[in-house]
């Protein structure tokens, strides 16, 4: 199936740290790809970025607002969460992220576009595999001249991946990455062994009948290394394991499957 390469904000997605009276919403493109929301506001050019080690001046990204009104978007670099695989929301600043986004605070105007860029600060970073993080964007509508003191302001919070991609690796391998991924069964545990140098992404993932649900889609595979789902205790014993990914366009790779 084709990624979709635009993610709308609009009023209508599920709040969370909700406070008035300005309230914030957050999206997470990290998982399967988003279908667009209807009474739209502001969409990207791509929702995973690949950042090329010999991209010197950086990578861009656009954002364009088809709505009425103008937004204030502020951008930033997070971290990612090892234990969710969505953005560490207990980082405060440090450590110091490698990338930087410009210009980090920019007003956008009604039925226009701006472009952002993200460029490498050269911290040292693994030069054997992919290093991974969030690039957050807060979106803001602006303020009326004569603001209400009664009107609620919905902020949005959209979080697309950031994969910084070392010198020597290929541009596009997410999809032969799918063919060589393994999977073993140890007690209530199925466990996924990534023998390649890529972050990996399930779109879909099942067992048997069993079907994951979002959260444990967000449990990225590591390079070289291993990612554990629980397995509950209705499986099949000698179920087959079915999966897709996620490319770097945001597409999904063929189904493979597996017998365990």
């Amino acid at each position: 199936m084709k990624g979709v390469l635009t993610f709308a904000l609009g009023l209508l997605l599920t709040t969370a740290m909700a406070t008035s009276p300005v309230q914030a919403a957050s999206v997470d493109s990290s998982t399967a790809p988003p279908v667009q929301q209807p009474h739209t506001g502001l969409s990207f050019s791509q929702l995973r970025i690949v950042y090329p080690a010999h991209a010197s001046k950086g990578v861009s990204l656009k954002i364009h607002n088809t709505s009425d009104g103008a937004y204030l978007v502020q951008s930033w670099v997070r971290p990612v969460s090892p234990e969710t695989g969505s953005v560490d929301l207990t980082w405060a600043g440090k450590p110091k992220m490698p990338f930087i986004v410009t210009p980090p605070l920019s007003r956008l105007e009604a039925h226009s576009e701006h472009v952002l860029r993200i460029r490498y600060t050269g911290q040292a970073l693994p030069q054997d595999r992919e290093s991974i993080f969030f690039v957050s964007l807060r979106a803001l509508p602006a303020q009326p001249p004569t603001p209400d003191a009664d009107r609620v302001v919905m902020t949005v919070v959209t979080n697309l991946k950031l994969f910084y991609r070392p010198a020597g690796l290929a541009e596009e391998a997410i999809t032969n990455a799918s063919r060589q991924l393994r999977f073993r069964r140890e007690g209530n545990q199925l466990i996924a062994i990534n023998p390649t140098p890529y972050w990996l992404t399930f779109a879909s993932l099942s067992l048997g009948h069993f079907t994951y649900g979002t959260a444990d889609l967000r449990l990225m595979v590591p390079p070289m290394a291993e990612q554990h789902y629980a397995i509950p205790s209705a499986a099949e014993r000698d179920a087959s394991v079915k999966w897709r990914l996620i490319d770097e366009g945001n597409w999904e790779t063929p189904e493979s499957q597996q017998a365990l």
